[in-house]
């Protein structure tokens, strides 16, 4: 029996995916309100590309196989979707920022909010236009990225064993009954 493909290259393709998800401003966003979709996104495509690399002579893809993909995905995803939101941030400026600012005020003009919520609103666009005007801070940066190492890997496995409940071990097929003899 042959040994198991190595998971690396799999992993790492399914973190770029991730970095690319988190870290780009738009897209981020649309991650944030999924609860982490994205990242377990990363970690169901790091264990479908690693079950393509299998063959018939390998032993089976298990479980502890997704998990592992799924902590060296997030980890990788972490750390690649923190240098590029630096890199957009640097480029493009806090615009998920200003945004979530836009799409608060027009909330706030249309009038549907109850008078209670009202004031919560305006103290949130207050402390968004403060760090948009701050600017990037190296304390942000590092908490974000600290942040990211302990959650994505955590949403990255649990994509993973989707994944594997998807991908995984297939039902044996069972051999066709002989005819029976009289």
């Amino acid at each position: 029996m042959h040994e198991k493909p190595s998971k690396l290259r799999a992993a790492l393709i399914g973190g770029i995916i991730c970095g690319i998800i988190t870290g780009l401003p738009v897209i981020s966003i649309l991650n944030k309100c999924c609860c982490c979709g994205g990242v377990m996104l990363c970690g169901l495509t790091s264990l479908y590309l690693y079950k393509k690399e299998f063959n018939d002579e390998m032993p089976p893809l298990e479980s502890s196989d997704a998990l592992v993909l799924g902590i060296i995905a997030g980890l990788a995803g972490a750390l690649i979707g923190t240098v590029i939101e630096i890199l957009s941030n640097f480029i493009l400026g806090p615009i998920d920022k200003q945004i979530v600012i836009k799409l608060l005020s027009w909330v706030e003009s249309r009038g549907t909010l109850p008078p209670d919520t009202l004031n919560k609103v305006d103290e949130m666009i207050e402390v968004l236009q403060k760090s948009v005007e701050q600017g990037i801070k190296l304390k942000e940066i590092f908490s974000d990225l600290l942040f990211s190492l302990i959650l994505y890997p955590i949403f990255s496995m649990l994509g993973g064993l989707i994944g594997y409940g998807i991908f995984g071990k297939k039902k044996p097929t069972v051999p066709p009954m002989p005819p029976m003899q009289q």
